[in-house]
């Protein structure tokens, strides 16, 4: 989680977001926008999230996830939002596009947590759900932009899946206990759903995501079409409280492992995955296989899931193409 470095001038901040959804109906305008963003929202999501439990904290608000863990959103959107585990370690944080001209967060009565945006930035509207985080983007006009950036910060590295979702893993060493070798593992930080952009009247706009570096951006072509504002485009974390590890082996790897079988699998090194090798040895041969006779060739790679809900751990291997598959 990023350090709140204004807290104190935050903490009276989030007391009052707290306190405006609960203001009688005759408030001022500027206490309903949040409302009005949060049903635009709703009206135009394809799948209905419902929001967590909010808890004031110094710098905003919290929501737990199930199975422990929380969702951390600051006050003032340059905080951004940020994921802690069961245990209070880091999982994740990034930022929200457009921050330094939103208004300080404000809770609708759907417990959504609205930033207003103003005539040339688009309002966010974040539910924080217990298994997934919501990030709206709510764009009034077509004076607004196309671009809508999320920054997961230094070490980190976004990545395009063949689906239109997306990953940011954070490159790490590990040892592997069979060989005691130091091998590069990749932990995912986070999963983003496909992203979807639907218009007023339920129309589908044009979206997509770009990825360089840390920066995750969604694309909303609303300029290019008769469609009917405010244009809804959603980014969505799915289980932010799980803690994945990939390994991923190389072309030269592949075709080692598929020409030798399982049994070479071990002097390739697992790293982090070396519980998932000594057991999966028959698929991950299977799948280097089928890559190994793909047109264009493809890559074997095998990722573990550690769920904090329930005990275990969960694995699975398929092939991929692009990055070190080369």
């Amino acid at each position: 989680m990023k350090t709140h470095q204004r807290r104190a001038l935050v903490a009276s901040i989030a007391s009052l977001a707290l306190l405006l959804p609960v203001l009688p109906a005759h408030a001022a305008d500027s206490d309903a926008e949040p409302n009005a963003v949060a049903a635009e929202v709703a009206q135009a999501a394809p799948t209905d999230i419902s929001a967590a439990d909010l808890d004031a904290t110094p710098g905003g608000l919290a929501a737990q996830l199930d199975g422990g863990g929380a969702t951390h959103l600051g006050a003032d959107a340059s905080t951004g939002v940020a994921v802690t585990a069961a245990d209070g370690t880091d999982v994740v944080s990034f930022t929200l596009p457009g921050a330094s001209r939103l208004e300080d967060a404000v809770v609708a009565d759907d417990g959504s947590v609205t930033w207003v945006g103003d005539a040339s930035t688009p309002s966010i509207n974040v539910v924080a759900a217990e298994d997934a985080i919501r990030v709206a983007t709510v764009i009034e006009s077509a004076s607004q932009g196309q671009r809508f950036s999320y920054d997961f910060g230094p070490g980190a590295t976004v990545e395009l899946q063949e689906d239109g979702s997306a990953i940011a893993y954070v490159s790490e060493q590990v040892t592997d206990p069979e060989t005691g070798e130091t091998l590069d593992g990749e932990k995912i930080i986070a999963t983003i759903a496909a992203p979807w952009a639907k218009d007023a009247n339920g129309v589908d706009v044009p979206t997509r995501y770009a990825a360089s570096g840390s920066v995750l951006t969604q694309v909303v072509s609303h300029r290019k079409g008769a469609f009917t504002y405010p244009v809804v485009a959603d980014p969505t974390f799915d289980r932010p409280n799980f803690v994945q590890w990939r390994v991923r082996f190389n072309r030269a790897e592949t075709a080692t492992i598929a020409s030798g079988g399982a049994g070479v699998i071990a002097s390739l090194g697992c790293g982090a995955m070396a519980a998932v090798c000594a057991v999966a040895g028959g698929v991950i041969w299977w799948n280097a296989s089928v890559a190994q006779n793909s047109s264009p060739k493809r890559c074997v790679q095998i990722t573990a899931t550690y769920p904090y809900v329930i005990p275990g751990m969960y694995w699975w291997v398929d092939t991929y193409r692009g990055g070190p598959c080369r």
